[in-house]
């Protein structure tokens, strides 16, 4: 019988994250509700940066590669990008404790 991996959640500011370790495939998918934020293209900027900011923290660097959802919560619909960096970077080294 094979054994699937556990799902992990994991809370922060920014929102949750539920993933996955140990995959064959790291990424992410940014879910934003359009009742959190009404016009779609103030939705898309922020999944943009998220992505961004995904991509900059896996760059050369030895880490665990993760599968995982990112549901995005009230607070982050106002931070700047340096706060999203920072909590999203936050919520990313907690996955990696999280063993």
């Amino acid at each position: 019988m094979l054994k699937t991996p556990s799902l992990r959640v994991v809370f922060n500011s920014l929102g949750t994250i539920k993933f996955i370790k140990n995959t064959d495939n790291k990424g992410i998918s940014v879910i934003i509700s359009s009742k959190l934020i009404k016009k779609a293209v103030i939705r898309n900027k922020m999944r943009r940066r998220l992505y961004t900011i995904f991509c900059n923290f896996y760059k050369n660097k030895d880490i665990q590669p993760i599968s995982g959802m990112i549901y995005v919560s009230r607070h982050s619909v106002l931070m700047s990008f340096e706060e999203l960096e920072r909590n999203f970077n936050d919520l990313l080294k907690k996955t990696q404790k999280n063993t």
